[in-house]
């Protein structure tokens, strides 16, 4: 009888890329905030999305969801989102930031995760890529606070992730921007963000935050991060010595991230210039 070998062949996907939307800061509320339309420009950015950013694999959200963090300044965020009704993959991952309210946004997101001590802290994972999500808010206060509790579960659920690529999300800017405005409200407790970072950073490949409403990149403990501006209303960086906020019409943006195996690109998009002009080449 004739042996027959059955050939196996497997197909491995090389230099395979994920790609992630950074959305932050969008401060919905039901009325006019400065003269800015924070709803119009929320639509106007999920609009861009659909349009251009479908085969996304994941869509972060990071903080100030609300400006006031009231009740229905999230009945209506989540209005916005069924409104537009993106592909379920794509339901945004949220965190909150010091506008937010932490019980009213947990009655409005019931089944949002949180860690054993209430706070609005959680992972996923990707393949072998690990994201952590952080809760840096403390009510009444516009910096970021980062307790021994949150402290704690950020280091345990980083030693988990010991075997994996770790990509994190959080608010508040855990460095120094070199921007007055930014540095004053940033992370309080730095030193000891920054001790439990040098544990793992061989592990950490990327860090994303919002808060400041500028867009911002560079590195931090030999880790890249970046940050795109606020939907709503973002701001000039301010390198005086003076506390104050500038505004100029800068466009509003949202990032989009692509990460390979051994490189990570992040592309600012600024989604209300709607209409391109594309000049094609041989």
């Amino acid at each position: 009888m004739q042996k027959y070998r059955q050939k196996v062949i497997i197909f491995i996907k090389f230099n395979s890329q994920m790609k992630i939307i950074h959305l932050s800061d969008p401060h919905i509320e039901p009325d006019i905030l400065h003269g800015i339309n924070s709803q119009l420009r929320f639509k106007k950015a999920l609009e861009h999305i659909k349009k251009n950013h479908l085969d996304s694999d994941l869509f972060v959200i990071s903080g100030d969801i609300t400006h006031f963090g009231s009740d229905d300044a999230y009945k209506i965020f989540l209005n916005i989102i069924k409104e537009e009704d993106l592909p379920k993959k794509l339901f945004p991952r949220l965190i909150i930031g010091n506008h937010d309210n932490r019980e009213n946004f947990k009655k409005n997101f019931t089944t949002i995760k949180t860690d054993e001590n209430g706070f609005i802290q959680y992972t996923e994972t990707f393949e072998n890529k690990l994201f952590i999500f952080l809760d840096t808010n403390k009510p009444e206060t516009d910096s970021g606070y980062f307790c021994e509790h949150r402290q704690r579960w950020f280091e345990k659920e980083l030693e988990k992730g010991i075997d994996k690529s770790i990509y994190i999300f959080m608010h508040h800017n855990p460095l120094a921007l070199a921007d007055k405005n930014s540095d004053k409200i940033g992370l309080v407790q730095k030193d000891k963000f920054e001790e439990i970072i040098l544990k793992y950073n061989k592990n950490i490949r990327h860090l994303f935050f919002g808060h400041q409403h500028i867009t911002v990149s560079g590195q931090y403990l030999g880790i890249t991060f970046s940050s795109p501006r606020s939907t709503w209303s973002p701001l000039i960086s301010n390198f005086s010595n003076k506390y104050r906020l500038g505004t100029a019409n800068t466009d509003p943006n949202y990032n989009i991230v692509l990460i390979k195996e051994n490189s990570l690109v992040v592309h600012s998009e600024d989604f209300l210039k709607t209409e391109v002009n594309w000049f094609e080449s041989e």
